[in-house]
């Protein structure tokens, strides 16, 4: 997700606590639209470090990437790319085939 949807995703999800917050002032149940708020911000924060860059792996702790066999097509450029693996952060980064990470 770009940070422009990020920031769209994280408004919404005020919108959303906003409109549960009016809805329990006025007696109502507003309790689905805190649930709806709190998915968003869960899933916004997170989708970023399950899904990994598609940068090459470079950094502090240079040399820790592992290569994990696996490979992936970027659906937007047809490109193929090879999955990383930091042992130590958990983090994954997918690479274009025959790049060599720094």
């Amino acid at each position: 997700m770009t940070t422009n949807g990020r920031i769209a995703a994280l408004v919404l999800a005020g919108l959303a606590a906003a409109g549960g917050i009016f809805l329990q002032s006025t007696g109502s149940n507003g309790g689905g639209l805190f649930v709806l708020a709190a998915l968003v911000v869960i899933g916004t924060l997170f989708e970023r470090r399950y899904r990994g860059s598609k940068a090459a792996p470079h950094g502090r702790g240079l040399g820790q990437w592992q290569a994990t066999g696996e490979r992936e097509v970027d659906h937007e450029t047809g490109t193929i790319l090879d999955v990383w693996y930091d042992p130590v952060s958990g983090e994954r980064r997918y690479v274009p085939t025959g790049e060599i990470p720094r």
